[in-house]
């Protein structure tokens, strides 16, 4: 499980650990990690766990989230990155974060908009060329899969599953990815208080495999997972 150690003026303050999908830092108290402090946002930034890694994202604050130095809107976070939020620096630790491209890795979610059925994924940074080239061998294997509309974004409306994350749901609500994978289509919990539900049961808070046929309820979406 990742961890992120919160330091102020070179003096650990507390140690949390990402033990759900989505984790808010920001100065209301209704934030998972709470900064009240001068330079620090309402709303300040939030990290989605989605499968084995963990991306930082930069709500529109005021004064801007750092890595490493380095500003960021989003960034999918590797073992002993700094964040920097006003004056404390948070270390993330999580010894199972693989440096370089893999088939998730490559992608970043917006989760926050939700578009077409489905916010579109942003290949990050060096990993662009890599993302293609998988994409394109995945197009070029076996079935794609599609999700058919029950009701929400217009009825009987089809979205293929192109990319390789396809994000649904209602943001603030509950959000939940399908993730395509070599060897099928996988579906997990995002943002919400309660998980997707898919044939009537919960996801839980793990990438659950989809089958064709699977009703999936997600936010005020009705949908119909489906191979061509």
């Amino acid at each position: 499980m990742a961890k992120l150690i919160v330091s102020q003026n070179g003096e650990i303050i507390e140690n949390r650990f990402l033990d759900a999908p989505s984790f808010t830092i920001g100065s209301l108290p209704d934030n998972d990690l709470r900064l009240a402090m001068q330079g620090v946002s309402r709303s300040h930034a939030r990290i989605t766990s989605v499968g084995n890694d963990d991306i930082l994202e930069d709500l529109d604050s005021t004064n801007g989230t750092l890595v490493n130095g380095q500003p960021v809107t989003r960034h999918i976070l590797q073992n002993d990155d700094v964040i920097e939020i006003a004056d404390v620096q948070i270390r993330y630790r999580n010894h199972k974060a693989i440096d370089g491209p893999s088939f998730d890795r490559t992608m970043v979610i917006k989760a926050s908009s939700v578009q077409d059925g489905g916010a579109a994924a942003q290949p990050v940074g060096a990993y662009a060329l890599a993302t293609a080239k998988k994409e394109h061998r995945f197009r070029a294997g076996a079935r794609m899969g599609l999700v058919r509309v029950f009701n929400g974004g217009g009825p009987g409306r089809e979205i293929e599953l192109s990319r390789v994350l396809h994000t649904f749901g209602t943001p603030g609500k509950q959000v939940a990815v399908i993730n395509a994978r070599p060897h099928g289509y996988f579906i997990t919990h995002v943002e919400g208080k309660k998980p997707a539900r898919v044939n009537g049961k919960s996801i839980g808070l793990h990438p659950q495999p989809l089958a064709p046929n699977d009703v999936i309820e997600v936010g005020d979406e009705k949908l119909l997972f489906l191979l061509k």
